[in-house]
């Protein structure tokens, strides 16, 4: 626990200095309940400009009850919004604060816990994501949801121009079992040995040990790490 709680810090204090708009949720330890509810997802008030100029086929980003699967692939051009896990930080532009990160999308049907945010384990493939700031502040494997315009693609990678960006670190996020046909990049499953055991992937009340077993180490990801393969 304290290693998150000193991670989250380093998190508020280097995300003061952001260029790009971006709110984080606080990481708490979480106290176990007797009931558990879904909620539709609540925009934070920096955030509601962002989702409003989403187009009425953006807000799902991906739903296992839906007719045809979600692609982030061939948007270019589009305003979207897309939810994943951060898995590595490009070095700045030289002479800049310009980052581009490594994301693996999650699909997002729309609903979550309402303790606790939550989104499907499946996705839809890898994307990039540019923002002015600090690579500090976007520690690996955090959740992120960025808003922004998709202004290129390569090798089936799109990349977003981020306007806006939400940040969960760790203890503020979970993964559902339920969601659609998994088409994430091979390159991360390796790091789930929670989905190796065939247990559920879903959890509640989420620890340190629970990320580790899901996302992998965060020493393994990050800044500088190479490729999308």
């Amino acid at each position: 626990m304290r290693a998150t709680v000193l991670l989250f810090i380093s998190v508020i204090c280097a995300a003061a200095f952001a260029q790009t708009p971006m709110d984080i949720q606080p990481a708490k330890q979480l106290t176990r309940g007797n009931t558990l509810g879904t909620c539709s997802y609540s925009p934070t008030e920096k955030e509601q400009p962002f989702l409003k100029k989403l187009a009425s086929d953006e807000y799902v980003t991906g739903s296992g009850f839906a007719d045809k699967p979600y692609r982030i692939q061939k948007k270019k051009g589009k305003y979207v919004s897309w939810f994943g896990i951060v898995r590595g930080i490009s070095s700045p532009e030289p002479g800049g604060s310009k980052y581009s990160l490594l994301v693996e999308q999650k699909s997002f049907d729309g609903m979550t816990d309402c303790h606790i945010m939550l989104v499907a384990a499946t996705g839809a493939g890898d994307f990039r994501a540019t923002f002015e700031g600090d690579a500090q502040s976007i520690p690996a494997l955090v959740l992120v949801r960025v808003y922004g315009r998709v202004i290129a693609e390569e090798d089936g990678i799109p990349m977003v121009a981020v306007e806006y960006m939400r940040v969960w670190p760790w203890l503020s996020f979970t993964f559902s079992d339920l969601g659609p046909e998994d088409r994430s990049n091979p390159r991360w499953a390796k790091f789930c040995t929670l989905c190796k055991s065939k247990d559920r992937i879903y959890n509640p009340y989420p620890t340190e040990a629970y990320y580790l077993a899901v996302l992998g180490d965060p020493k393994d990801f990050g800044l500088n790490l190479q490729g999308t393969k």
